[in-house]
Formats: C-alpha cells, structure tokens, sequence
C-alpha cells in the first residue's frame, strides 16, 4: 500500500514539473467599433523578454461578468511570429472576460482582462 502510494505521489510531482508557468506578456487588441453578434477579430501579442513567443497554442475564452452565459471558446492561429487571431462573437452589449491562454510544449501562461461591449 505505502508503495503504491509512494510511486502516485511521484508520478503527481513528475506532472507538476512537467507545467512551467511561462514569464511572457499577452496582450489584446480589438478594433475601435466592436458589436455585439458581428463576428470580431481578437488579436493576441505574446512576448518573452521583449522578444516574440511564435508556435504557441492559444485559445480565448469569453464570458459575461455579471451574467452566466458560458463561455465561448476559440482558437488563435498565429498570423506572424508572436502575433494570434481568432475571431470571436460578444453575443450580447455588457462587460465581458476575455481569457488568453497560451501553451507551448511545458510552458503556459493565461491572462484574463475586462472589456464593455456598448452596443
């Protein structure tokens, strides 16, 4: 029992090292008139020291803040080295989450920023 216990605790921590918490900086921009039920591109600029993350897997994530409407998800191809685009739908005018998260083989980071659909 004790090794059975021993070799889950082991393959846990090997899980865990496996997950490193990447030091980059992911910012958004969407353009200047943003609708709701319009298809709308999100571009996402992923950098480390200053310098492009290229080959990444992203995806965003939106959610309503103050109303429970799930979240919609897509994926985010990279359009130039650093540089992703998915095209996502605000369904409705409100305050919205938009969540990047990027992966890239053990490392990962995510941010989350607010945004108000006013129209």
């Amino acid at each position: 029992m004790m090794r059975k216990l021993l070799l889950a605790m082991g393959l846990a921590a090997l899980v865990l090292v496996g997950q490193q918490k990447a030091n980059w900086k992911i910012q958004y921009e969407l353009p200047k008139t943003v609708k709701a039920n319009y298809e709308t591109p999100l571009t996402i600029k992923i950098t480390a020291n200053g310098k492009p993350v290229a080959g990444a897997d992203v995806e965003t994530i939106l959610t309503m803040v103050e109303m429970d409407h799930g979240e919609f998800k897509e994926p985010a191809k990279q359009v130039k080295p650093g540089i992703y685009e998915a095209k996502q739908k605000f369904v409705m005018a409100g305050a919205w989450q938009i969540e990047v998260r990027a992966k890239k083989g053990a490392a990962s980071a995510s941010e989350k920023f607010r945004y108000e659909v006013k129209e």
